[in-house]
């Protein structure tokens, strides 16, 4: 039983993993976005209003604030869970998520966990729950919990990072002199 359990932990840790990767992925393409957004605002004000020293010191502090709060959020935060520094999200909340998007799992992987518990704490029991979690776990072994996250819709993201890309490329061959 214990290897069946194993199996399954180890399988909710690589769904956990794979969360965290998503976040970062994300984190990056709305950092990229941000970045580039930024930049843009910032070099057409400083190239119509030809800013003096004091503003465009207090310009360029701000901007790099702004920009190490966001790599730090949205993607220094992920990559720190995904290598579980820090709080990193439960086992039960993870077969929540995953409850929510499979069908035939529901509620039985969260229910599976609560009888895990429940064995340690109720021994005279413990045969009859090990039995029940080992059912349930071979009902929940076939099932790819990774697959609850697809690494592949944040693609929708990159509307958000493309235009400010494709600004930038606009000016630098138009204009050049705005990017400076």
């Amino acid at each position: 039983m214990t290897d069946n359990y194993q199996i399954l932990i180890n399988k909710l840790d690589a769904f956990i993993r794979k969360f965290y990767k998503n976040l970062m992925i994300r984190g990056v393409i709305y950092s990229v976005a941000a970045f580039l957004l930024f930049f843009i605002t910032i070099a057409l004000l400083e190239y119509f209003a030809r800013f003096g020293t004091i503003v465009r010191t207090t310009i360029f502090y701000v901007y790099l604030a702004i920009s190490l709060i966001i790599i730090f959020r949205l993607i220094i935060f992920p990559l720190s869970k995904l290598y579980r520094i820090g709080k990193v999200i439960s086992h039960k909340q993870a077969a929540e998520i995953i409850g929510s998007h499979f069908n035939n799992v529901q509620d039985r992987l969260l229910n599976t966990l609560q009888l895990k518990d429940l064995e340690n704490i109720s021994p005279a029991n413990a045969d009859l729950i090990k039995a029940s979690i080992d059912q349930r776990i071979a009902q929940l072994t076939p099932v790819p919990f990774s697959n609850a996250i697809y690494l592949r819709s944040n693609r929708k993201y990159l509307k958000y990072a493309i235009p400010p890309l494709f600004l930038i490329l606009v000016f630098l061959l138009a204009a050049p002199g705005i990017i400076t």
